[in-house]
């Protein structure tokens, strides 16, 4: 069994579909279905189940995987580790889109500097998911959020990030923050004036949870939805040029350059636990990486 076949075996494993591995792996069906004969005929079994034109990963199949992500790991240290930086292998990191905005920066900052000839790749995927990918070998780092933690395999490692907490944000030129630089602090009544911009879908976990996706919860007033945004980037667009306010972390408000409003007389805010989960013993280059971020 070559490397190689293992790493596409592992995508065609994740979307049980030939055409859309295809795609991700620029290369054809044909070329894949090839691939699949080579390592079925190497173990003497079939890996995934016919059903008409589709495919289906069986109890073979599923095992493979779960070894397939282990030794393909190896190879990817063991490539790091030996060929030196000339080879080192690109960086595959899935994550909220929320936490990309945060993290994002630090992650490309830190292997550029411990590791030059890196590629860092991003992959927008809800925290469940983007453990599942972890899991199944499709990436290296996982961002995620406590709520997920009880998911996380023994055979997967992780660390704690720190705590994100999250806060009403204006952009600067807002009326509500008018003569403010940082920090406001502001009545109910003023912030109830004044609209929101929220998401219907958790940034987090991607579950549809009305308009209290955001984290605005019980003990919080009431407040004005005027837009519904589920993207976080065109959110956070809006929230700069001025025209909503949003409950963001305080990380991404001051990334956007936005100022924090404290709002008297309610609870303090929400927060989420933020974790880095990997693949890989103690000396691997990612457990480095992770641990100076």
């Amino acid at each position: 069994m070559e490397i190689q076949d293992l790493e596409k075996f592992l995508v065609i494993a994740a979307t049980e579909n030939l055409q859309r591995s295809a795609d991700r792996l620029d290369t054809t069906p044909g070329g894949l279905s090839k691939v699949l004969r080579r390592l079925e005929s190497a173990l003497n079994t079939r890996l995934f189940d016919r059903v008409g034109k589709q495919i289906r990963i069986n109890d073979a199949g599923r095992r493979l995987q779960g070894r397939a992500a282990e030794i393909t790991a190896i190879a990817r240290q063991t490539q790091a580790e030996i060929a030196g930086s000339s080879h080192f292998p690109e960086c595959r990191v899935a994550a909220p889109a929320v936490l990309q905005l945060i993290w994002a920066a630090s992650i490309q900052t830190l292997l550029t500097d411990t590791h030059p000839e890196a590629c860092l790749s991003l992959t927008s995927a809800y925290e469940s998911l983007a453990l599942k990918m972890l899991v199944r070998g499709e990436v290296d780092l996982a961002l995620i959020t406590g709520a997920v933690l009880g998911q996380v395999p023994d055979r997967i490692s992780t660390r704690k990030l720190g705590t994100e907490r999250m806060c009403v944000t204006a952009g600067a030129t807002h009326p509500l923050v008018a003569g403010y630089k940082s920090t406001a602090e502001v009545s109910v009544e003023a912030l109830q004036c004044y609209s929101f911009v929220a998401p219907r879908i958790s940034p987090f976990c991607g579950e549809e949870r009305g308009l209290t996706s955001d984290g605005w919860g019980e003990g919080l007033p009431l407040r004005k939805v005027q837009a519904v945004v589920n993207d976080y980037g065109a959110l956070t667009s809006l929230v700069k040029n001025g025209k909503f306010l949003a409950f963001l972390p305080e990380t991404l408000a001051e990334d956007i350059g936005g100022i924090r409003v404290k709002v008297t007389g309610i609870p303090p805010q929400a927060e989420e636990e933020l974790f880095i989960a990997w693949r890989g013993n103690d000396e691997s280059w990612l457990k480095g990486l992770v641990m100076a971020l």
